[in-house]
């Protein structure tokens, strides 16, 4: 490899690797690549929806205990790949990020679906258990001073108390493609599509690999270059 590659050079790289490697078997596309999806939200969702997002929430982590009442007292969690607050529309975004269009399943469809109708609050008392109940209450405490920006949690002399409200509450997925016209899907082509402005090095790379991922891993014809 390369050792004095310029940055444009490393950035093509990094990209060309996320290409090749993706159609490998045990390869977590998502996982990689959802710093890139995040770092454009913003300008994804106001080209789409007309949407100002004041504030994003990374892997937000919903009590299954909250929203099955089977499992009611089971202060384990799933995560939203990113929430999103609309202040200007009142309005919250449960954002799911699938790489693979076949990755998607009914199970966390469902979770979405139930975390959406027991809307914020509820979630936050969710977020609480969990906190009291968790041995990670560094990243709690961390988790619950980014949603006291919200205004949907506060922290006084350690005790953590709901002060959220509920919202309108749309879930929206961001996958390769969009055949069925469905409103709460962003494809990559829309992405491509609200970047097509930008002419720097990392959005135009990150824009010619949507390209390449809209194609399903899984179909014979793609392979890694020898």
């Amino acid at each position: 490899m390369n050792r004095t590659l310029t940055s444009e050079g490393l950035i093509d790289r990094l990209f060309g690797l996320m290409d090749e490697w993706r159609l490998l078997p045990s390869y977590q596309l998502e996982r990689r690549a959802d710093i890139f999806f995040a770092l454009y939200l913003e300008q994804i969702l106001q080209h789409k929806y007309g949407y100002a997002i004041d504030l994003v929430v990374p892997e937000f982590p919903v009590r299954v205990g909250s929203v099955s009442e089977t499992h009611s007292e089971l202060n384990k969690s799933f995560k939203i790949d990113y929430v999103a607050l609309c202040k200007a529309q009142d309005k919250v975004l449960f954002i799911e990020l699938k790489t693979d269009q076949t990755s998607r399943r009914s199970k966390q469809d469902w979770y979405l679906q139930q975390a959406r109708n027991v809307n914020i609050s509820k979630l936050m008392d969710g977020i609480i258990a969990i906190y009291k109940a968790t041995n990670q209450r560094s990243k709690y405490e961390n988790l619950i001073h980014l949603l006291s920006k919200l205004g949907w949690l506060t922290m006084e002399a350690n005790l953590c108390k709901n002060t959220s409200r509920d919202y309108a509450i749309d879930v929206i997925y961001i996958q390769p493609t969009n055949e069925t016209n469905d409103p709460n899907v962003i494809s990559f082509e829309d992405i491509a599509l609200s970047l097509s402005d930008r002419q720097d090095a990392l959005t135009q790379r990150f824009v010619q690999s949507l390209s390449k991922w809209v194609a399903n891993p899984n179909v014979k014809h793609q392979a890694i270059p020898v």
